[in-house]
């Protein structure tokens, strides 16, 4: 069927080769020196550009050094609690509105959770946001590193290019959260560098793997251009600054000089083309037809439908390779046979050549014929046949071309895709959960399964939505969004997630409704309501109980509160009882003068007067009101303390030793807090050393610098020691080593020291004795 083409004639280019020659050396010779001369100019250039990256690249690490430093400053402050919600909202705002590329500075916990945000009219994130993806990822890796981390860059709900700057806060060893500078990238290049920088340079930033995060052109430079890049090696990302200068002086005028030696190349040229021309009409006719050839014979052999001709008998009269690869048959063994064909398999003969017989009567349906055939090893499988005339140059028609296409894999995904409908429908409706869909704009219910029915009734698919969850339906104002407005960019998108009380029935429903794209490409709703009634109920019952577990707390309270003003007011009335005792002594003997008297009663006011602040602070803490913290000098305690134990310390022969540095700073404490640690500490040493000898009997009272935020005080005996047991339970409440103690004396001092951030301990002495040590916060010097 397909005539052969002559064979190519013999070429003999060498007759033209010298000319060609000549033109050529006289254009590359040209061309070499017009590359020269720009080859000069763009040095020039490219100096020019070296000079304004070095710049940039200072310009844009010192800012970004600037904001590491503040965060810095933060977080200082943060971990000292000197930085309070107001103070941070004031430096802050003022901080974002002094560097525009800063979006926001939050404060967010360990967790990823937004608690500050500033300024507070920023939109970019909210008090309660979530960090989630990358940024909490780069969060989690700033804690464990504990250091200045710049995430990668992500899109925020503005599509603009952004990356966190995490400066981790560390309180004591232990991670407390992380302040979070949201920087713009795009605002950063063009508050940092200026407009006259960016007219002459398009700007480009990439990520570690070159990929472009934005450009501050959509206009692209064309090939003939000077570049260059910044890398900006970031802690925990790396990003490129790719800056290429523009075009200048037209585009036409790089190209003007090998243009022109071109055109004078291709007009000396021409003349020889012109000559040649002739000659090779007929060489290139024949080419033509032998390449037509070859790419008509190539194009058949290298599909991979299979491709058959007959001619008007049914006669075969073409197969291509991927027919003979389908039937396993070669072409000699198919090319000139007529039905039947030996590849029909017998059972399938009188169909096929049915189908044969109205194929060759021009009857072929448009979707071709399915059929079974079978390859040379006896194998059957499916195909789909389609025909069309097979038209000659004359424009008479010859044949019928047919092409074959396997349909095997096809109906056997098909089957499959069927089966899994199947399974996916009886799963859905196995399940306790109403499921239905329902289109955005008609409202029409797409979907529904058997759980939804049964609440809803078996005819909702193809009803309207909106009547047929009337009783159980959020109301519109609770939606998060109107589903109506929502763009496909947008999808999927979450509507509703709540709970809902049926009207009719009286069910509780936790509904959670989403915004998807369904498969024909409209916008629907996606409902599932699972019955929460159970469980509603259960709650109610956890209510009720958790009531009557506050009221047994409450008990308990007054109880630790009788317990807790007992101990306190024990000092002052003991302190009264031996002044006046004293005075009454005095009276008796006739002994006395009335100096000493009135100093003794003094004193017993005085402790009157602390038993009143006492009995008032226990007052404001039941009312839940928080103790009055003051600057004070440490040594005025001491002082009041030592005065109160004296007498004590007189009855049982016990000298007390304060060793105290001078300049020492004053401590923010509450005074008869801080006094009545100190004060319980000193009897309690006092009385550890009731055995031991009175040479023995002495108590030190000294204190030192912890750090530069603490002062630590100590208070050491010469007594006889805890054991091991003991000092693991001492602070316990209830626990004592006394025969008339209560156990809660040490339990309510570490509370006290507790709530000074301070912290309270023991340690045993080699020599014997005990020192008991804490610690309370210093005034600083912004206090």
């Amino acid at each position: 069927m397909f005539i052969r083409p002559p064979p190519s004639q013999p070429k003999q280019p060498w007759l033209w080769f010298a000319p060609y020659v000549a033109i050529g050396i006289f254009a590359v010779a040209m061309l070499v020196l017009t590359a020269l001369l720009q080859w000069r100019e763009q040095d020039t250039a490219r100096s020019a550009l070296e000079g304004d990256m070095h710049w940039a690249e200072r310009t844009i690490e010192s800012r970004l050094h600037a904001h590491q430093d503040f965060l810095g400053e933060l977080g200082r402050e943060q971990e000292f609690k000197q930085l309070t919600y107001e103070s941070f909202q004031v430096r802050a705002t003022r901080y974002v509105q002094e560097n525009p590329e800063i979006l926001a500075i939050v404060w967010v916990d360990t967790d990823g959770k937004v608690e500050w945000v500033s300024p507070n009219e920023s939109n970019v994130t909210f008090v309660g946001e979530q960090l989630t993806g990358q940024r909490l990822a780069t969060l989690q890796e700033a804690l464990r590193v504990r250091r200045t981390i710049f995430s990668p860059d992500y899109t925020d709900a503005y599509q603009q290019h952004s990356n966190d700057l995490i400066q981790p806060v560390q309180r004591s060893s232990s991670d407390i959260g992380a302040f979070v500078a949201l920087q713009s990238l795009e605002t950063l290049l063009r508050a940092t560098l200026p407009t006259v920088f960016t007219a002459r340079y398009s700007l480009s930033v990439v990520d570690a793997q070159n990929r472009e995060v934005f450009s501050n052109s959509s206009i692209k430079p064309t090939d003939r251009q000077i570049s260059g890049t910044i890398s900006l090696d970031l802690p925990g990302n790396r990003l490129g600054l790719n800056i290429v200068a523009y075009r200048g002086g037209g585009a036409w005028l790089p190209v003007l000089p090998a243009a022109l030696i071109v055109i004078l190349t291709l007009i000396a040229a021409g003349t020889l083309v012109q000559l040649r021309r002739h000659a090779q009409r007929r060489a290139e006719t024949e080419e033509k037809l032998r390449d037509a050839y070859a790419f008509r014979q190539a194009m058949s052999q290298s599909l991979i439908t299979g491709m058959r001709a007959i001619d008007l008998s049914g006669r075969i009269t073409f197969v291509n390779a991927a027919f003979c690869r389908m039937t396993g048959f070669d072409e000699a063994e198919l090319v000139g046979i007529a039905p039947p064909y030996p590849y029909w398999p017998p059972e399938e003969f009188d169909r096929l050549q049915h189908n044969i017989d109205t194929a060759l009567a021009g009857q072929a349906p448009a979707s071709g014929f399915e059929m079974r055939i079978m390859r040379k090893n006896g194998e059957r499988f499916d195909v789909r046949l389609y025909f069309s005339p097979l038209i000659d140059t004359n424009g008479q028609q010859i044949g019928w071309m047919a092409s074959m296409n396997d349909i095997t894999e096809p109906k056997r995904v098909r089957v499959e895709l069927e089966r899994a409908h199947e399974r996916f429908v009886t799963v859905i409706d196995g399940l306790d959960t109403a499921v239905h869909v329902a289109a955005v704009d008609s409202g029409e219910i797409l979907f529904a399964n058997r759980a939804f029915q049964n609440i809803f009734g078996f005819d909702t698919v193809g009803r309207d939505s909106a009547l047929v969850t009337a009783a159980c339906r959020p109301p519109p104002e609770a939606l998060h969004a109107d589903p109506t407005e929502l763009s496909v960019d947008e999808l999927p998108c979450e509507i509703f997630d709540g709970e809902i009380q049926h009207a009719l029935s009286g069910h509780w429903y936790h509904l959670h409704e989403r915004a998807i794209r369904w498969v024909d490409g409209r916008t629907v709703r996606v409902q599932i309501a699972a019955d929460i009634t159970d469980r509603k109920l259960i709650d109610e019952v956890n209510l009720q109980q958790q009531k009557r577990l506050e009221q047994t707390s409450r008990l308990i309270t007054m109880g630790e509160m009788a317990s807790s003003l007992a101990h306190e007011l024990n000092q002052p009335l003991s302190a009264i009882a031996n002044y006046c005792a004293g005075c009454v002594k005095r009276m008796q003997a006739g002994n006395y003068r009335f100096e000493d008297l009135l100093a003794a009663m003094q004193k017993a006011s005085d402790q009157a007067e602390r038993a009143g602040k006492i009995i008032r602070r226990m007052r404001d803490m039941v009312k839940k009101s928080d103790p009055n913290r003051q600057p004070v000098a440490l040594a005025d305690i001491v002082d009041e303390a030592r005065a109160f134990a004296d007498i004590e310390a007189q009855r049982t022969g016990t000298q007390i030793s304060v060793e105290l540095p001078e300049n020492l700073p004053r401590i923010v404490v509450d005074r008869i807090m801080i006094e009545q640690v100190l004060l319980n500490l000193v009897k309690n040493g006092i009385e550890a050393m009731h055995d031991i000898p009175f040479d023995r009997r002495r108590l030190f009272i000294k204190a030192c610098l912890a750090d530069e935020r603490m002062l630590e005080i100590a208070v050491r005996d010469q007594g006889h020691g805890l054991a091991e047991e003991d000092i693991e339970k001492i602070f316990a409440p209830f626990y004592t080593t006394k025969a008339e103690g209560m156990g809660i004396g040490l339990a309510i001092c570490r509370s006290i020291i507790e709530f000074h951030q301070g912290r309270l301990w023991v340690e045993p002495q080699r020599e014997g004795g005990t020192v008991f040590r804490f610690t309370v916060p210093i005034e600083e010097e912004n206090e």
